[in-house]
């Protein structure tokens, strides 16, 4: 018996609900391999509006974080 068979058998043996949980669970597959029905529609990382954000602002990001993190400390701290 092949394993869709195998599948098969024990899907129709559970609730619907937890039916649709085995589609979402497949479907998520799908997407971590790149065939899901969304990972086609996806745009790149580059498009995303936010990407690249803070490239025309004129700050340090290692100042930048170093000074949150001073933040952080002075109120766990202090």
């Amino acid at each position: 018996m092949s394993a869709i068979e195998l599948i098969q058998e024990q899907l129709v043996l559970l609730p619907p609900d937890k039916q649709r949980e085995v589609l979402d669970f497949v479907i998520f597959l799908q997407q971590q391999m790149g065939k899901g029905p969304d990972s086609s529609r996806r745009p790149p990382l580059r498009q995303h509006p936010a990407f690249g954000s803070w490239g025309m602002r004129r700050i340090d990001p290692l100042e930048y974080q170093q000074k949150l993190r001073a933040e952080w400390d002075e109120q766990v701290l202090g």
